[in-house]
């Protein structure tokens, strides 16, 4: 489908990235409660979200645990045990923004088809029902149990595949600029987050004003 094409076609589908747009993505925040201080917490945070092991463990290759050992020899010794409980429970001190419930509800109650594309661990199905609205959505891709990561444009085809989506129908939300660009390679449309769900209403109104 032809670049033209794809900005006439309709928009039937909504897919979300989850951390910037659905979760607040707070590193520091998820060190703290295994910690004595905030110097403490920045440090356990960068060993455990900073490094390279990080996105291993979102690719599915390496497992949440190895994460924790690892990050732990980078810190001194006192910290490796707050290191391996980071890794493992981050989630239970993470926190969502304020109207996204609302703003999924309100798509679903207009007919959208509501989705979710993170780069995640297999974590994931620990909290993944706490989610915003979580019984509105129609369908999830998780990079860690499908082994490919964003920005490759397999994983948004896998989407599409998997719950037979015309990508051309999909508009992705992400706040990462190259996470968008690989749905645009796609053949998704796409709107880089900056922080309110407005935006995507007002993209889905201009959108259907076209159509």
């Amino acid at each position: 489908m032809s670049k033209e094409a794809m900005s006439m076609a309709k928009i039937r589908n909504v897919v979300f990235d989850m951390g910037g747009v659905l979760m607040k993505y707070d590193p520091v925040g998820f060190a703290r409660p295994f910690v004595q201080d905030e110097d403490d917490a920045r440090l356990v945070a960068a060993a455990v979200f900073d490094g390279r092991e990080w996105p291993l463990q979102d690719a599915g290759v390496i497992d949440v645990q190895t994460v924790g050992w690892t990050a732990a020899q980078r810190l001194p010794e006192h910290l490796g045990e707050a290191a391996m409980q980071t890794a493992l429970r981050w989630y239970e001190s993470r926190e969502f923004f304020d109207g996204t419930e609302e703003a999924i509800r309100e798509l679903k109650a207009r007919g959208y088809g509501i989705y979710l594309l993170s780069n995640a661990g297999v974590q994931f199905d620990d909290y993944k029902k706490s989610l915003p609205a979580y019984e509105c959505f129609d369908g999830m891709i998780i990079s860690a149990l499908v082994h490919l990561m964003k920005p490759d444009e397999r994983i948004y085809q896998h989407l599409a595949t998997t719950y037979g989506l015309d990508p051309a129908e999909c508009l992705f939300v992400d706040d990462v600029a190259v996470n968008v660009e690989g749905a645009r390679r796609a053949g998704m449309q796409g709107l880089v987050y900056t922080g309110s769900m407005d935006d995507v209403f007002s993209l889905l109104e201009t959108e259907s004003d076209k159509n």
